[in-house]
């Protein structure tokens, strides 16, 4: 019977999948496998699962989403504390209205400088908006709707304010707050359409989140896919870790 804590698995080959994998912070299991092979082993693939299962057992390894495993184990807590109310006072009104939300703020944790100008990003229906638009404002909020960089120009963008953005279908969120991977596909997207951030200092977000936390790596590319930059991301992801996609 199998020792449901530890399958106690001894052989050379798993040693040595053991040092392949704590050697890198993530991995795919295309990459797992292709190193096995590459050993001269020609191991099932229940053979190699059991090898995985192990290593999550152990918490050597854990999941970073369909297909991908990486040695960080810590999670990204997004404090929304300073956004509560706002989220109580739109479900107040409108107690059916779906809605995520994020704030610049959120990821200060992993800005190489200190930020003092914050945004915050609402996704909601279409139809919704304006609806939205007006009752924030009436509640004196700086509310934006869809703007762009044109827009910005005749209307600067205020600090702390609320850009109001039509929902992606399918962006995962809890509590009507973002996931830190819709959150860094959206903020690359953002800094591109309103010029929030450079290139430069967005990858140091993006390579920090990667080399500090358990991002989720299939949920990032399977939003970034609904938003037409699915290359983009494993491009980067290649880049700041030892991913490969091909």
């Amino acid at each position: 019977m199998t020792n449901k804590k530890h399958i106690g698995v001894k052989t050379e080959a798993y040693k040595k999948l053991k040092d392949f994998v704590t050697s890198r912070r993530y991995v795919s299991l295309r990459q797992i496998n292709s190193f096995i092979k590459g050993l001269g082993y020609n191991y099932s693939r229940e053979t190699v699962q059991k090898y995985l299962r192990e290593l999550k057992q152990k918490e050597i390894l854990f999941s970073a989403g369909r297909g991908y495993y990486t040695t960080n184990k810590k999670q990204f807590t997004i404090n929304y504390d300073e956004h509560r109310n706002l989220i109580d006072l739109i479900k107040s009104k409108y107690p059916l209205l779906e809605f995520s939300l994020w704030s610049t703020k959120m990821l200060a944790p992993l800005f190489h400088h200190t930020q003092n100008q914050f945004y915050t990003f609402i996704y909601s229906e279409m139809d919704s908006l304006i609806y939205l638009r007006d009752f924030l404002t009436n509640n004196d909020f700086k509310v934006y709707l869809n703007p762009s960089k044109n827009d910005l120009g005749k209307n600067p963008l205020l600090v702390n304010s609320i850009i109001l953005r039509t929902r992606i279908e399918r962006g995962r969120a809890e509590k009507n707050i973002a996931s830190i991977e819709k959150i860094l596909v959206d903020l690359f997207m953002e800094s591109k359409r309103l010029s929030l951030i450079d290139r430069s200092e967005y990858e140091k977000i993006f390579k920090n989140s990667l080399n500090s936390y358990l991002i989720n790596l299939s949920n990032l590319l399977d939003y970034a896919q609904r938003r037409k930059n699915r290359e983009e991301f494993q491009n980067l992801i290649a880049k700041y870790t030892n991913v490969t996609f091909r």
